[in-house]
């Protein structure tokens, strides 16, 4: 799989969700986690699609955000350290 192969469909088979009435919010979700992988590594999405772990981190993403979507205030938010430690593998990204 590529991350350009993600698609609301997969997603949703990852994330287990069968109805469509939060098919808007997956999409904003799937997006935003490509461009943080994108702007994470330097990549482009061509060469995102080159790893074939990335669409892991991706979809690993997506889940975090659709399952934490409320505000947190009392303590840190972090970034799951698999995604981080796929992403910062490919990484060009030294700023």
């Amino acid at each position: 799989m590529k991350v350009s192969d993600i698609d609301i469909t997969t997603l949703k088979n990852y994330l287990r969700v069968d109805s469509d009435q939060d098919d808007t919010l997956l999409q904003h979700i799937l997006q935003a986690s490509v461009e943080f992988c994108q702007s994470y590594t330097g990549l482009d999405l061509a060469d995102l699609d080159n790893y074939s772990d990335i669409p892991l981190a991706v979809l690993a993403l997506c889940a975090d955000m659709y399952e934490n979507r409320e505000y947190i205030t009392d303590r840190a938010t972090t970034t799951n350290p698999t995604v981080i430690q796929i992403l910062h593998s490919h990484c060009n990204n030294f700023l």
